[in-house]
């Protein structure tokens, strides 16, 4: 699998909006941007699917490319912070759905 690109997806009233497109939420949640990347498959799939299975896709990312979804993590959270005026970023914890205790309920 090959990072193509790292984007920032808005989200309102449980509506995601892409390059145009609106796309019907499947959970409800509360609004605000979040990090979508995109994967193509490449060679590593093949190579590796004898191991992992014919179905699954392999990522070894680079450290580059680690910092990249990270800093687009990190701007999705200013983004968010902006859109809904609280100008505080997340102050009650961890990211939510990082593996914190923080739901985005909470912050909202």
């Amino acid at each position: 699998m090959r990072l193509v690109e790292i984007l920032q997806v808005k989200r309102a009233n449980n509506v995601f909006e892409l390059n145009g497109c609106k796309i019907q939420a499947a959970r409800k949640a509360s609004d605000g941007y979040g990090v979508l990347v995109v994967f193509e498959g490449s060679q590593l799939d093949v190579d590796f699917a004898p191991a992992v299975g014919q179905n699954m896709l392999c990522w070894y990312p680079t450290a580059q490319q680690l910092t990249q979804i990270r800093e687009q993590l990190d701007l999705s959270d200013r983004l968010t912070c902006d859109w809904l005026r609280k100008g505080e970023g997340w102050s009650k914890g961890p990211r939510p759905y990082s593996g914190g205790e923080t739901k985005i309920a909470e912050f909202v």
